[in-house]
């Protein structure tokens, strides 16, 4: 007896499946879901609905102009950007503010102007946490030297680019700070 209610209502479901649509399940699913994370959103169980890892969280800026004589933990400011996904970055400052926590990978490259250096770190917090050192000595040359750091961010953690040591003398052209969470 169970078995036999159990095909007929199989039998039904499947019979009205396939008046409404191919896949009705699917778009009923969708709306359910909508409507829960709407909801839950709104009582203030979740504080956003955005899903960081399905938009992505990366920035790409570059230098717009020559810096010379930056002092010892002055800030570096990328002033032209390229890609600003998830809005963490910050042009007029030179800083990312972390939308969501996570690991993060930070990329930045310096051109020291030619016989000059530019020694320059990774700040979290204002702290110095990778360092990069791009020194032409007394040559004529033109020294480019690039930075990779990975880092494990909370919410809200501030990531910018600081000299370290000496005064830094930055050619604006291939220079770049980039970061993406993973």
């Amino acid at each position: 007896m169970l078995l036999a209610l159990a095909f007929l209502w199989l039998s039904v479901f499947w019979a009205q499946c396939e008046k409404v649509s191919p896949k009705p399940g699917l778009k009923l699913f969708r709306e359910d879901y909508k409507s829960v994370q709407e909801t839950c959103f709104a009582v203030g169980f979740v504080k956003s609905c955005r899903n960081d890892a399905k938009i992505g969280i990366a920035f790409d800026a570059r230098l717009g102009k020559n810096i010379r004589n930056l002092a010892t933990k002055g800030r570096v400011v990328f002033d032209t950007v390229n890609l600003n996904q998830g809005l963490g970055y910050d042009a007029s400052t030179g800083i990312f503010t972390v939308p969501s926590g996570g690991i993060y990978v930070f990329e930045w490259t310096i051109l020291a102007w030619e016989g000059l250096s530019a020694h320059t770190a990774l700040t979290l917090n204002n702290q110095f946490k990778s360092w990069n050192q791009c020194n032409s000595g007394k040559s004529n040359n033109w020294r480019s030297c690039s930075k990779m750091s990975v880092l494990k961010l909370r919410k809200r953690d501030k990531v910018g680019i600081a000299v370290f040591y000496g005064t830094a003398d930055i050619h604006h052209q291939y220079t770049s700070f980039s970061g993406f969470k993973l």
